[in-house]
């Protein structure tokens, strides 16, 4: 079987773990499926990158074929010797090291400056040794780099001013600094690209990029179906529970110091046990005022603005669900969500002083989410302030009910309502929706304003519509079983 390459991306899978550096260039198949906010996120870092194109309209931009990368080399070296002065997507090949630069730019001196284009908002340490190793790969070509620079997104920029969007910060220094550890972290990323054979161990999943790994389930983790130490113990804690060769929760001392958090998990789930306060419930439930509403928003927030006078990153709600309760029992659902290419934030503002009255309690679950958007519509359109304000001042949280006052052994250590739900109605559930979670919904919601077919539109919006409807049906039937559980207790 042929050698693999070590791209940027590689590169770095093999800084995190050898075995998912294997998995990458061996087994790529076998990775778990994509999140929705990971899909999102992908889709519009090649969008600002591409935007990013257009600081420098007289570039040469290298046609990338992944294909055909030996060609994209020639014409990166052909355009160099043919005097470019900047040159975007350039490509770079160092015997099995292979690197698709962002941004190359020529200097007086004959070095060179060399930009990577990242969606984030500020420089985050990964970059640096993306860099460091893209550096290396380019001087080895015989391409001396003298500058470094990441360019990421500033949220004070206003679209459609494109360089508004786009921040440089110079981190030479520290790209230097690791272009030093580069030959030695390459020697055992080399030697995995030289054949297939036995895959290394993957390294404890302890840091949070273990967590996202798109192997974590599929591979390393597939036969493990028992609760670990990892789900519920603080990260400090970890290395002394390995000294003791404990990794699944039941296997944890009662004597094994914890803070009182990790304890009551632990404790719980050792005992499949459920801890309910009645005088906390009882007290939450008791100030809930009739009419109830039950709020869910789904919204986007990407690096490239959707719209004019858009910011990067600037969250925009694009729809809602509401089911109203009134006290005799009866209930009612309204729902709004923008369709139209355009700013959903005023159409929804007005709809929403319209469907919620002024007054009841407004129940809605993690209510930082909806708080923070009550908050940006107040600020964007006064006209509504009263309204909106009156309603974030009603928010009622139900998942501080999960939080602080109904512990079941089967939350773990979480409280969201994707993991609350199935375990305490397990009736309802996402996993038969189109849409299963927040980040399908942005991304779901952009495809449906960029498809030119009509029936796709239609499946889109009403696979939104279900999903959001879903999010509220389930805090009223949750607030209907916490009812019952301080009835029944009583």
């Amino acid at each position: 079987m042929t050698q693999k390459y070590i791209s940027k991306s590689s590169y770095m899978a093999g800084l995190d773990c050898h075995r998912k550096l294997w998995q990458l260039l061996w087994d790529r198949n076998n990775a778990g499926p994509r999140s929705g906010i990971d899909q999102l996120r992908m889709e519009f870092g090649i969008r600002f990158g591409e935007v990013a194109h257009c600081l420098y309209p007289d570039a040469i931009l290298i046609d990338i074929n992944i294909r055909k990368l030996k060609r994209a080399e020639e014409d990166t070296r052909k355009a160099i010797e043919d005097g470019a002065e900047v040159i975007l997507e350039a490509t770079f090949r160092h015997e099995q090291c292979r690197v698709l630069s962002d941004i190359v730019e020529k200097q007086p001196d004959d070095t060179w400056h060399l930009m990577e284009v990242k969606s984030s908002t500020e420089v985050k340490k990964e970059h640096i040794p993306d860099l460091a190793f893209q550096k290396w790969v380019m001087e080895r070509c015989g391409y001396p780099v003298s500058k470094c620079s990441v360019v990421f997104a500033d949220k004070s920029g206003i679209w459609p001013d494109q360089k508004s969007i786009f921040k440089f910060e110079d981190v030479t220094d520290r790209v230097n600094a690791a272009v030093e550890e580069v030959p030695a972290q390459l020697k055992p990323m080399l030697k995995i690209a030289e054949s297939r054979g036995q895959p290394p161990d993957a390294r404890d999943c302890i840091t949070k990029k273990c967590h996202k790994c798109e192997f974590k389930k599929t591979v390393c983790w597939k036969d493990i179906t028992e609760p670990t130490i990892y789900d519920v113990v603080h990260v400090s804690k970890i290395p002394a529970l390995k000294a003791l060769d404990v990794f699944h929760v039941k296997d944890i001392r009662n004597d094994f110091g914890l803070n009182n958090t990790d304890r009551g998990h632990v404790d719980r789930m050792k005992a499949k046990s459920v801890d309910i306060d009645k005088a906390g419930l009882l007290s939450m439930l008791e100030k809930l005022e009739y009419p109830i509403y039950f709020l869910d928003f789904e919204s986007i927030a990407v690096a490239v603005p959707l719209f004019d006078g858009n910011r990067s990153w600037q969250k925009l709600p694009i729809q809602y669900s509401i089911h109203v309760l009134e006290e005799n029992g009866e209930m009612r659902h309204v729902e709004f969500l923008h369709e139209e290419n355009s700013d959903p934030s005023a159409a929804l503002a007005a709809r929403l002083v319209a469907d919620i009255g002024e007054s009841g309690s407004v129940v809605v679950y993690h209510a930082q989410m909806e708080s923070g958007v009550l908050q940006d519509l107040v600020d964007r359109f006064p006209q509504y302030a009263t309204a909106l304000l009156s309603m974030d001042a009603r928010i009622w949280d139900l998942e501080v009910v999960f939080l602080k006052h109904y512990r079941d052994w089967r939350f773990g250590s979480k409280s969201s309502i994707k993991v609350v739900l199935p375990a305490l109605i397990p009736e309802l559930s996402y996993e038969n929706e189109v849409v299963s979670d927040g980040g399908e919904a942005s991304l779901s919601w952009v495809q449906m304003l960029e498809t030119d077919d009509f029936l796709v539109r239609q499946e889109k919006a009403e696979a939104l519509r279900s999903y959001c409807k879903l999010d509220t049906l389930a805090m009223v039937e949750l607030l209907e079983h916490v009812r019952n559980v301080v009835s029944v207790d009583s």
